[in-house]
């Protein structure tokens, strides 16, 4: 039996926090979109991101941490980033540039972890790099939807941003490739 199956914790505080991060997406689109109402889209982003940290706090706390939350939480964050940078997108065009990079970006990392995950038959949390670029492109995009800045301020802005998930992509590529040539040689001994 591998770990999956062993590891079933659906209905804990964490994913819940996950789940309505998720259903939050609508709801920032609504009022960004339509409403255009920027102290109630910051007040619900703020709620969005606030949870996101409260999750992973909670599920090493209280011993909450479980396989699907393992990919509920980052599945949050990245649906989260992308509706975010498609709003960016409507007064900054270029910014479709990194919404096809987190897309080629989270594209690799699930390839990479299948694999990792297929041959070890653990599923991996989130590392360091990985909640350190969510935080930095998190901020990013606040200050890109909140403040409208000028161009040259969006071109820092979009710099960091791509330089954050390149860095990001190649240390989880790196780590399971490393995991997964780890397992492959402890079966061959």
């Amino acid at each position: 039996m591998n770990n999956f199956t062993k590891n079933q914790k659906i209905f804990t505080i964490p994913n819940i926090l996950s789940i309505i991060r998720i259903l939050l997406i609508p709801v920032l689109f609504y009022l960004y979109l339509v409403v255009e109402n920027k102290p109630i889209f910051t007040a619900v982003l703020a709620t969005s991101y606030l949870s996101d940290l409260a999750d992973g706090i909670i599920a090493r706390k209280c011993n909450m941490i479980s396989d699907l939350g393992k990919v509920l939480d980052p599945a949050a964050d990245k649906l989260t980033q992308a509706s975010m940078l498609i709003c960016i997108s409507l007064t900054h065009p270029q910014a479709w540039i990194l919404l096809a990079l987190l897309a080629i970006k989270e594209a690799t990392m699930a390839i990479s972890g299948f694999f990792a995950v297929k041959r070890t038959g653990v599923v991996s949390g989130a590392k360091w790099y990985g909640k350190a670029c969510t935080v930095v492109l998190n901020l990013m995009f606040a200050l890109m939807l909140l403040f409208e800045p000028d161009e040259w301020v969006f071109v820092a802005l979009f710099i960091v941003c791509v330089a954050c998930m390149i860095a990001s992509a190649a240390s989880y590529v790196w780590f399971f490739t490393m995991r997964y040539d780890e397992k492959a040689e402890k079966k061959e001994d």
